[in-house]
């Protein structure tokens, strides 16, 4: 059985406690956060506290909190367990006042609001004692997991790769949703779209999968899409991302 202590009340931590509860083999010993109230409806099933001095015992403690608070949380802990945190482009090395350190990121995007399960969900695991990673891979799989030994020079370039994929891919969603709310066209009726672009691009390859006006080097329909943008800064994005793509298919061809 693997005792936990969770640290931090945003949109991981949440995941984390609602995973943990449907593990028989894992025990959430207590969760703590500066402010009671985020995780006050937790308190029929584990133990809260707001206080970092009343930390209970446990095999590992997971702090889950914005990246530039890690090091003032970790520098306030005092205890003889594992201590990790969850970030992405944060190195092990500022948790290096406890003996035994680590990190354990899952590879993800994590909302409150959306029920997420775990399964073959990749985590990145390093740890400062090669015992105390096998701690952190038996976590990994015992939560549904696929665990990766990841160094926190790689694991920063998988979080930049993930930014790029995930939040500038999002806000390309953002601007098409924005341009559909302008001209009265429902969002949803892309749903499809949206689904078939990504999957297609795991499946296949995003380039083998590349379509579109810019590919096909269609310069009137160009023209005509830019004509019809209002925004200069849209205007700006759209003729970048057009030189882009062409750059990449007479890379190709060559």
């Amino acid at each position: 059985m693997i005792k936990i202590v969770l640290i931090g009340a945003g949109h991981l931590a949440f995941h984390f406690q609602e995973q943990i509860s449907r593990c028989k083999k894992v025990v959430l010993k207590q969760w703590y956060s500066r402010s009671i109230e985020k995780i006050k409806f937790a308190e029929k099933t584990v133990d809260i506290t707001d206080q970092i001095p009343k930390l209970k015992a446990a095999d590992l403690y997971l702090i889950c909190v914005s990246d530039s608070a890690i090091p003032d949380i970790s520098n306030k802990i005092n205890v003889t367990g594992l201590v990790v945190h969850c970030a992405g482009s944060v190195p092990m090395e500022v948790l290096s006042n406890h003996p035994r350190h680590g990190v354990f990121y899952p590879l993800q995007t994590f909302t409150k609001t959306r029920e997420l399960r775990f399964d073959r969900l990749p985590f990145c695991l390093e740890s400062a004692i090669e015992t105390d990673f096998e701690l952190l891979e038996k976590l990994a799989l015992l939560l549904g997991g696929n665990p990766h030994k990841v160094d926190s020079e790689r694991r920063v370039l998988i979080h930049l790769i993930a930014v790029v994929i995930n939040n500038f891919g999002n806000h390309l969603l953002q601007l098409g949703s924005e341009l559909s709310e302008h001209n009265n066209i429902p969002f949803d009726i892309f749903g499809p779209l949206i689904k078939e672009t990504y999957e297609k691009a795991v499946a296949m390859g995003p380039q083998h999968t590349q379509t579109g006006p810019a590919k096909r080097n269609d310069q009137q329909t160009l023209d005509k899409h830019l004509s019809m943008l209002e925004s200069h800064d849209l205007k700006k994005l759209y003729l970048n991302l057009t030189t882009s793509i062409q750059k990449r298919n007479e890379q190709k061809q060559l």
